[in-house]
């Protein structure tokens, strides 16, 4: 078996811009097409709020009350005694009434949410005007398996999407039994500026992935088709959210994102000299895409170091190929991708 190489990392801190990093050489003209969509208007209807604002001893009149405008939040109808004793009983639980106080603390309106998302959406709208126009609402998930909650924190479907955002308020229920479990690494990428990347990201995954079918629910996708796959949904959320910073689209802390950008030649170094860009085999190349406090064999890095290559991949193919979102989303091999891109990181030095 052929010995893997070792390859050092820096160390150093260093906060590189190359290639598109927070920019894009596109306009939105380009990107997006003509300006012909009319602009977006979003509510999010606040179910969070909503089931607890009868108090601690919700009536069974006041729940039938708010059904019809919630309907797609209830998992089954309120006629059904059984099913009303649950709903009763999640409400009354007060635990889950010290997280509601704490939502609404945090969040006592979501008019900044509505505004970044309708100017997403209207761009989104240009590019796929036939795209479902969803009714959005956000919830309190409560008690559930950490990797459940993080992997569902965000639902999109045709008729309705959710935001669980007790989710999105970690850092002040550490303490609360029923968070308790999710791991820290986890938590550093709940914040509230990443409801908005997590959102668009989900959406964006859900109108696409008829076109295409995302590669990690392929077997025999490789790196490569893993991490360009991922690299095209960070590009698109980076031009739908330009005021939004890297790290919060990537879910890394400010440090994390500077490790990741020093060490960008070290990174594809380690991937080619392992023989991971072609591999199928996804347990040796999962540590580089997977969620985690870091990527395993890897000295001070961060998780899903993978996917920010596939990024940078990406990026440098827009450079040199002017064309619309939708026609990125549409091209379907990541070899293309890569030789059109002539993607070759600088090595820097300390």
């Amino acid at each position: 078996m052929r010995a893997k190489r070792r390859v050092i990392f820096a160390v150093a801190m260093l906060t590189i811009f190359a290639g598109c990093g927070n920019k894009r050489s596109q306009d939105d003209k380009v990107l997006f097409g003509e300006d012909k969509a009319p602009k977006e208007t979003i509510t999010i209807h606040r179910f969070d709020k909503a089931l607890f604002e009868s108090g601690n001893t919700p009536t069974e009149q006041y729940l039938l009350s708010i059904e019809k405008d919630f309907k797609p939040m209830f998992a089954a109808n309120l006629s059904d005694k059984q099913y009303m004793q649950v709903v009763k009983a999640f409400v009354q639980d007060k635990q889950m009434q010290s997280v509601h106080k704490t939502v609404v603390s945090m969040y006592p309106d979501l008019k900044w949410l509505e505004d970044d998302l309708a100017k997403a959406m209207s761009k989104i709208r240009q590019i796929r005007p036939d795209s479902t126009k969803t009714n959005i609402y956000t919830l309190i998930l409560g008690p559930a398996e950490y990797s459940f909650a993080y992997q569902n924190r965000i639902l999109v479907y045709p008729e309705y999407s959710a935001i669980s955002i007790d989710l999105y308020s970690m850092d002040s229920l550490s303490d609360n039994p029923y968070y308790k479990t999710m791991p820290e690494y986890l938590r550093a990428s709940l914040k509230k500026e990443n409801i908005a990347p997590d959102y668009v990201r989900t959406y964006l995954q859900e109108i696409t992935f008829r076109d295409i079918p995302l590669s990690f629910q392929n077997p025999e996708a490789t790196l490569l088709d893993c991490i360009i796959d991922d690299g095209k949904y960070s590009y698109a959320v980076a031009a739908l959210l330009p005021e939004y910073g890297l790290n919060t689209i990537f879910r890394y802390t400010p440090a994390q994102q500077q490790w990741v950008e020093a060490n960008e030649y070290n990174i594809w170094t380690y991937i080619i000299q392992n023989q991971l860009l072609y591999c199928k085999d996804r347990t040796k190349y999962l540590s580089l895409i997977a969620e985690g406090p870091s990527t395993k064999g890897i000295n001070n890095s961060p998780a899903r170091i993978g996917n920010y290559i596939g990024y940078k991949i990406v990026c440098e193919y827009m450079d040199k190929n002017p064309i619309t979102l939708d026609s990125l989303f549409k091209i379907d091999k990541s070899e293309q991708i890569l030789k059109a891109s002539g993607y070759k990181p600088k090595k820097t030095t300390k």
